[in-house]
């Protein structure tokens, strides 16, 4: 026990004091460094807009001005035609008002011919009427054989493009709001540093071990697809199967029914992945580009040229992870097509993204790697006990990977540290050559699909 004023004494000049003042202060910088950081961001945001708004209407005036110019060309043309036609009228016209004037002379004639002509010279003028009269009936009858006569009409096509605008073209685009990783540098107390204020999220943050994790059987589906090559669960809840050869796509609905199939969109589709509740990605091992496809009107609605054809895909924060034919993997841009080289060693032709992290297989089948987007590798797992021949992959919210094994037949998950894995899944459990494979982190589920029989399988996944 110590006496009260022993212990208060000297309280305004302690350590503790000083340390509530001085944080105080750098929580008073930092209030001021936000509160300055968000103004900026909402003038970047009226800046966008206004810009988007200049952008827009800039394309817009490039339509109006190029329908103004084909306009134009297409009323030019049709004033050609009319006054074509026109002028093959108005010429016959003359030719006919000619010959109305020769047969007022004749008529004229014959009335002389009747009041002051002889017998003879009657008998003559009748010779010499009957040959004119003959020339102009045949006059008359080549009119009504060939062109001159018939009724000219002038009548025009609408471009099949311009008809249907209104049901083709629905919308200007489609706005993409990009959350950046915030870069302001705060001050922490005690420790008198630089720390970047960002949400503590992505692999291992959960907390969740594999040990933990099981599957329950939802819907075993029959996708009736002959060369299964990639799968995608959407946030509705509906999932996409797509065939190689044939290359088409399968709709299902939440319960497993098909919906629609989706053909012609590219040959040799290799993979699949979901951007929104009805638009995906895919590509092509045969084409240098990725398409991206709307499910509710089955066009396609960007194409994304590539340098190579392009095996695995995956979607994530506004981003494609694609595994070209030739070199490492790159990240492309929704937005705006922007092409980023990962890494120089980094190759392979699966992947999966969560944040910055990557999740590959190298091209000797049995190992995987993860490694962010600098290429930098950060934890490697192989073990021919259970990866042989790795196919797909996916990757929850805790940053643990779900992988294929085609030649072992299982679904093996592997820890988000890569220290630890456990088979889910083996060919006891209706596997069959697995090869695609997708997991919500919203629905908590896990979709995968066989190659060879197209038979899916889709799982409850539980993390308790």
């Amino acid at each position: 026990m110590f006496p009260v004023e022993d212990v208060i004494q000297n309280s305004k000049t302690s350590v503790a004091f000083t340390e509530i003042e001085s944080s105080l202060q750098e929580m008073k910088k930092n209030i001021t460094l936000i509160l300055e950081d968000r103004h900026k961001n909402l003038s970047s945001l009226s800046a966008a807009k206004r810009k988007i708004e200049s952008e827009i209407l800039a394309i817009r005036q490039q339509i109006n001005n190029h329908l103004d110019k084909i306009q134009d060309l297409f009323m030019v043309e049709v004033n050609s035609a009319v006054e074509n036609s026109t002028q093959k009228i108005q010429n016959f016209l003359a030719s006919l008002k000619k010959d109305q004037r020769e047969i007022d002379e004749y008529i004229e004639d014959v009335e002389n011919i009747k009041k002051h002509a002889t017998d003879l010279q009657t008998f003559l003028g009748i010779t010499v009427l009957e040959n004119k009269l003959n020339e102009t009936e045949n006059t008359f009858i080549s009119w009504s054989k060939g062109d001159s006569l018939a009724q000219t009409a002038v009548s025009y096509q609408l471009n099949n493009v311009l008809q249907n605008i209104n049901d083709e073209i629905n919308t200007f685009g489609k706005t993409v709001v990009d959350i950046q990783t915030c870069e302001l540098t705060l001050q922490r107390r005690k420790e008198g540093q630089a720390q970047l204020m960002k949400e503590n999220i992505g692999p291992g943050s959960c907390g969740c071990s594999i040990e933990n994790i099981t599957l329950k059987l939802k819907t075993k589906i029959n996708t009736k697809a002959a060369n299964v090559s990639g799968c995608c669960i959407l946030p509705c809840g509906k999932f996409v199967v797509s065939n190689y050869h044939p290359s088409y796509l399968v709709l299902f609905s939440p319960k497993g029914e098909i919906e629609k199939t989706i053909s012609g969109i590219m040959p040799n589709i290799y993979d699949i992945a979901c951007i929104d509740t009805d638009v995906v990605a895919v590509t092509s091992s045969t084409e240098n580009n990725i398409k991206v496809v709307s499910l509710k009107t089955e066009k396609t609605l960007k194409t994304i040229l590539t340098c190579s054809p392009c095996f695995g895909i995956a979607y994530s924060e506004g981003s494609f992870i694609v595994c070209p034919e030739k070199g490492q993997l790159q990240e492309i841009r929704l937005a705006n097509n922007k092409t980023t080289n990962i890494g120089s060693d980094v190759v392979s032709i699966y992947v999966a993204a969560l944040g910055n992290k990557l999740y590959s297989r190298k091209r000797d089948k049995k190992t995987i790697v993860c490694h962010n987007k600098k290429g930098d590798i950060l934890w490697t797992f192989t073990d021919n006990t259970v990866l042989n021949e790795t196919r797909g992959m996916a990757v929850d919210e805790c940053g643990n990977v779900f992988v294929t094994d085609i030649k072992s037949e299982n679904i093996t998950v592997i820890a988000y540290d890569g220290t630890k894995h456990q088979v889910l899944l083996s060919e006891n459990d209706l596997i069959n050559s697995p090869w695609p494979i997708c997991y919500s982190s919203k629905l908590k589920m896990l979709l995968v699909a066989n190659e060879k029989d197209g038979h899916a399988y889709l799982y409850i996944v539980n993390h308790e």
